[in-house]
């Protein structure tokens, strides 16, 4: 059977509460394929970018991809202190050392790929998560348990002295778009979704297509705003409490027609 792969944030995941009404259940029954859907609510685009590495590691039929706002990030599951009463200094300083010793196991591993990823029942060796979730120290579904409160207090400090919110959107630009580049390199049939990480602008109609390199065909991207799940979800907002994924079901069905079109008649896929 073939294989839909998604990624992203809340906007492309699957609800708790309402199984089986997110647009990519929707469409992938739709379809008549089978899903993976590594999407997650509160995502950073670092923990996407994972996602990404993942659809090109099992090389689905078609992949949904979206890049999600850029002020999120990723800290390590388990911290590793350094003793700031040694010396620095010269050469390979002690600093530098603990940085780079990997048996202290202080965050991201190459070698485990998605499973870096918080989703809450993996070993995850990073939080990936929104500043805000992290600086006000939320119960989170995605993490064992809370950060701790140096944890916390220096992410507040962060965000005093350190953080350019400019940088990092551009930052997270170049990790999404490198990753979409190098599905398009593999030969992979994919939509893009660049909404959330490049908010639309309605007097630059050409400004999704041009976030991309000219050599991914326009077919590939979403050039038109009005498509967009988060236009969509805003258009068909959800009563009590959220699903998880920003709209009623409705909105999700209106979402999945849109990709099932692309797919099928943009792809020719069926």
């Amino acid at each position: 059977m073939k294989k839909l792969m998604v990624a992203g944030c809340s906007f492309s995941a699957v609800s708790k509460t309402l199984p089986g009404t997110s647009w990519s259940e929707v469409l992938a029954k739709k379809l008549g394929w089978d899903l993976v859907n590594l999407a997650r609510q509160g995502c950073s685009n670092g923990g996407i970018r994972l996602q990404i590495e993942e659809i090109r590691r099992q090389k689905p039929d078609f992949a949904i991809v979206s890049g999600t706002f850029w002020d999120r990030m990723e800290i390590p599951a388990t911290a590793a202190p350094y003793d700031w009463t040694q010396k620095s200094g010269g050469w390979n300083p002690p600093l530098e050392r603990h940085l780079q010793d990997r048996t202290k196991k202080n965050g991201y591993n190459r070698k485990d790929g998605i499973n870096n990823v918080n989703y809450g029942n993996n070993n995850y060796n990073m939080i990936c998560e929104t500043i805000f979730s992290l600086a006000e120290n939320y119960d989170h579904p995605y993490r064992s348990g809370l950060i701790s409160k140096q944890a916390q207090t220096g992410i507040r400090h962060w965000i005093d002295s350190i953080y350019d919110t400019n940088w990092k959107k551009q930052m997270d630009e170049w990790i999404i778009t490198e990753g979409v580049l190098q599905m398009f390199h593999d030969g992979l049939n994919f939509l893009v979704l660049p909404n959330l990480l490049w908010p639309f602008d309605p007097n630059n109609q050409q400004q999704w297509r041009d976030v991309f390199p000219k050599i991914i065909p326009d077919q590939y991207i979403l050039i038109n705003g009005h498509e967009s799940p988060q236009g969509i979800c805003g258009n068909n907002p959800f009563t009590g409490e959220d699903p998880g994924y920003h709209s009623n079901p409705h909105g999700q069905e209106l979402i999945a027609e849109n990709w099932y079109q692309r797919v099928t008649e943009g792809f020719g896929l069926t």
